[in-house]
């Protein structure tokens, strides 16, 4: 097939106009045509649990193999995959049971950790979506310190979500390591509630 020589046509957010063509689903590979050539592009470049198929169209950023040949990268397909957004929402609905039983046994109105928890969780997820394109096109980044401040004031549902979606942050062991940190704190805070301070005062004991 022909290859693309370059990166004709980009739009100002850097990203390009293709169409899959020839998946190999069982190998994990296939090919974009763009500008009446084709780009390599692999199964990893797509949001994560995304299975794309022949005729898909999506956008995507020029990159670079290792061997210095142009392909297909930070692929988007236009077509919605309701699969992965519904495991996202499973994998997410336990570690939200001891935080909303926890509301239950709190001095205040039901509705108020929810009233603040939403909020923090669409701008995390907004900065998360911000982060990706940012990255994409090697433009200025938003901070990690500035992500994790969102998650630690109660922005981290809104951010597992995004993560799943854009497959944002999932790689990096040492980013992961602080999100997960922040998850099992409102997790023990959420249990030391249920458990009518419990763990608090057997903290305070031994203290």
């Amino acid at each position: 097939m022909k290859q693309v020589e370059g990166n004709k046509g980009t739009k100002p957010d850097g990203r390009l106009d293709g169409r899959v063509s020839g998946w190999k689903t069982e190998r994990g590979f296939g090919w974009v045509e763009y500008e009446g050539g084709s780009l390599f592009a692999h199964i990893r470049e797509f949001k994560k649990g995304f299975v794309p198929r022949t005729g898909d169209t999506v956008t995507f950023v020029m990159g670079l193999d290792p061997k210095g040949r142009p392909c297909a990268k930070s692929l988007v397909a236009k077509r919605k995959d309701v699969r992965t957004s519904v495991r996202a929402l499973l994998k997410l609905l336990p570690l939200l049971i001891l935080p909303f039983w926890a509301n239950l046994k709190l001095p205040v109105a039901v509705w108020m950790l929810p009233a603040a928890m939403l909020p923090m969780s669409v701008a995390a997820w907004v900065m998360y979506r911000h982060d990706k394109k940012r990255a994409a096109t090697g433009r200025w980044r938003v901070t990690e310190t500035e992500l994790h401040g969102l998650e630690l004031f109660g922005g981290w549902p809104g951010a597992f979500l995004a993560q799943q979606k854009y497959r944002h942050k999932t790689r990096k062991w040492s980013y992961q390591a602080i999100f997960w940190a922040i998850v099992f704190l409102y997790q023990l805070l959420a249990l030391d509630t249920v458990l009518d301070h419990l763990l608090w005062n057997e903290v305070g004991a031994f203290l």
